[in-house]
């Protein structure tokens, strides 16, 4: 998908809800339904709290949807997209771009969803007697008060990255993506960047004591001290590339400013590394 960079976190999540529905369910392909579900399983995110206003609880919409189409004989692999569910995409990034919105969020794929009149999703919808306009009205409501997603690509707009800071920043989505965590945390971070080997980040925080095993499995368990959003991380990372007299900001920046941050060494800390052994490694590094 063209515009698959300018999806915000959440809809990443949605998307990989809205797959998983349809495998669960035996389905032979996605459509809108399994979208429309798939954003209000989608915690955190403003579509999800849109959906919640209505009297259709998550139990409930998953009964209709499963009932909504027929299961498939040969369900192997990953499920096609229903012309209904690229449609419904389609208008989603129509309506971003109206707005002025710089990402997708599922506040736009809901609004999609009910511009396309297509899919199961009306039909869903009407079991419970919500219109569209209904929805579109509610949905108009929160954009209009100012209400936004997290979205990384807007992050990385604020900085010249180095490829290797782009692959890390990627790697701790799809992590926070695969987990489906309501963010990309501090946590995700730190383990992307353990498992780069491009860099000397993964080397300088194994030789500090990092103990990533540890941090992979409070990832697994929702940790949420590890929840702490990286915009602070890379803001500092800016800020030192700076100082440094680098014209980008690259993945040694990235955990640099870890190093520097009060959450970021507290959070080093608790998973066995010394923040002060890596700035020490670090600055001998960049100078």
């Amino acid at each position: 998908m063209a515009l698959h960079h300018r999806y915000s976190h959440h809809v990443h999540r949605a998307l990989q809800h809205a797959g998983l529905l349809a495998r669960d369910y035996g389905h032979p392909r996605q459509d809108t339904a399994h979208l429309l579900v798939g954003v209000m399983l989608t915690e955190g995110s403003l579509g999800a709290q849109v959906m919640e206003i209505f009297d259709l609880p998550v139990p409930v919409a998953k009964v209709y949807l499963k009932r909504l189409m027929p299961p498939s004989e040969s369900n192997s692999g990953s499920i096609p997209l229903d012309e209904s569910f690229d449609k419904a995409l389609e208008q989603a990034a129509d309506e971003a771009s109206w707005l002025d919105s710089h990402y997708i969020g599922t506040e736009h794929l809901l609004l999609g969803i009910t511009r396309t009149n297509l899919g199961n999703a009306m039909n869903l919808l009407r079991l419970v007697g919500i219109t569209p306009e209904q929805l579109r009205r509610r949905l108009r409501h929160v954009i209009s008060d100012g209400n936004v997603e997290f979205s990384l690509e807007t992050v990385r707009a604020n900085a010249r990255l180095s490829e290797l800071s782009r692959r890390v920043l990627n790697a701790a989505e799809q992590l926070a993506v695969s987990l489906d965590h309501p963010t990309v945390g501090m946590g995700h971070l730190i383990m992307a960047l353990s498992n780069e080997r491009r860099g000397v980040s993964s080397k300088f925080l194994k030789q500090s004591g990092l103990d990533a095993d540890q941090l992979k499995q409070a990832l697994n368990v929702r940790n949420r001290q590890l929840f702490v959003e990286i915009e602070i991380v890379l803001d500092e990372a800016i800020t030192q590339a700076e100082k440094l007299g680098s014209h980008y900001v690259g993945a040694d920046h990235l955990l640099f400013s870890l190093t520097l941050l009060d959450k970021g060494a507290e959070l080093l800390q608790a998973y066995g590394a010394s923040s002060d052994k890596i700035r020490r490694l670090l600055q001998k590094h960049l100078a």
